[in-house]
């Protein structure tokens, strides 16, 4: 978020806050990279009894915000007066509504499925937070139409090479780089591309603050510079279908001449000599391949980088006893979900 000129405030693991103009709000929601969601947050520690939460809602200018625009309202958390999610997504709807009957008004459609603005309640004991999703929903889509199996959503992918830390690389290795997401994530990063989601896509044009900015010119602007402009991408995988796929994801992407992929197993694969580079990689777990084939496989990556002195690998493990294989102690490790999994992503420095 600091690349993009936002001052960032860590409130929990896997939400950040910051204070945004609507230009720098715009500009998030249509390139940057790693936030799975962004809500443009409108009230919080409002109280979480439902008799008092409605008036309360019933106090936010609704009609400025939604206007005529069907809605739905997306709800998490809970608290001991608002026990689930449906039925606090149901007390902020007739907050909303309130609002609209008060001040004579019709209300707007309550279209759960497919709403043109979706607002957002995050619910906790005594703190109910209220904003409006600026995406929409999920903003791990690229619009890049790729296709193949991908376990690996695209944001998450972006977020891990975060935490591995691209700082001072030539090179960026994943060996088991399947339809190449985590490669192509990284490379992006590197290279300051924005994600290019389609503004006509989004909920932004439909709200006010935003209504006087070029969106499309918006989403074409990327994070500052970062100084990473000379990283490179290499990424090898044994399935023809995942290295044509990988390809063509780095083409679409307009990557082709920053990285490019090999059809080489581990075991075979070589990392130059004369680099100072990281393995970034999310190996098998075993969910596809026999349990031996898996071994095998993380036994070859801990031989690939033992050999290069200098270089760092960062790996995603869910099962410890696969980690063993390695041959290598960590220095640091950050905690990931990986869809529903809990898993590491594990980081050691090749020393000579």
């Amino acid at each position: 978020m600091r690349a993009w000129g936002g001052a960032p405030r860590i409130l929990r693991p896997g939400r950040v806050a910051c204070d945004a103009p609507p230009r720098l709000a715009a500009r998030l929601v249509l390139g940057a990279r790693t936030p799975s969601r962004i809500v443009w947050q409108l009230a919080q520690r409002l109280p979480d009894r439902p008799r008092e939460l409605v008036p309360a809602l019933a106090e936010i200018p609704w009609e400025k915000l939604l206007g005529r625009h069907a809605f739905a309202v997306r709800a998490s958390g809970r608290s001991p007066e608002l026990r689930h999610s449906g039925h606090a997504a149901r007390v902020v709807k007739d907050g909303v509504v309130a609002r609209y009957r008060a001040r004579g008004l019709a209300r707007p459609e309550v279209r759960p499925r497919a709403p043109e603005l979706l607002v957002d309640a995050q619910v906790a004991p005594g703190d109910v937070r209220v904003g409006i999703d600026l995406g929409g929903g999920s903003l791990h889509r690229r619009g890049t139409g790729r296709r193949g199996r991908a376990p690996l959503r695209e944001d998450v992918a972006a977020g891990l090479a975060l935490l591995a830390d691209l700082a001072g690389r030539r090179l960026v290795v994943d060996p088991f780089c399947g339809t190449g997401t985590l490669l192509a994530e990284a490379v992006a990063l590197a290279a300051g591309v924005p994600a290019g989601r389609d503004p006509r896509a989004l909920p932004l044009a439909r709200l006010g603050p935003f209504a006087g900015l070029d969106l499309a010119a918006l989403g074409t602007e990327g994070p500052e510079p970062a100084g990473l402009a000379q990283v490179r991408g290499l990424g090898a995988d044994d399935d023809p279908d995942a290295v044509r796929e990988a390809r063509a994801t780095l083409a679409r992407l307009g990557l082709a001449g920053r990285a490019r992929v090999e059809r080489t197993p581990v075991e075979t694969l070589a990392l130059p000599d004369d680099e100072r580079g990281l393995v970034l990689t999310n190996p098998p777990w075993g969910r596809r391949l026999a349990a031996t084939d898996v071994e095998r496989a993380w036994a070859a990556l801990g031989r690939l980088v033992r050999r290069r002195p200098g270089w760092t690998l960062a790996v995603v493990s869910g099962d410890p006893a696969l980690t063993r294989r390695l041959g290598l102690r960590a220095s640091r490790h950050h905690a990931v979900r990986i869809g529903a999994v809990g898993a590491r992503l594990l980081i050691y420095e090749i020393d000579g």
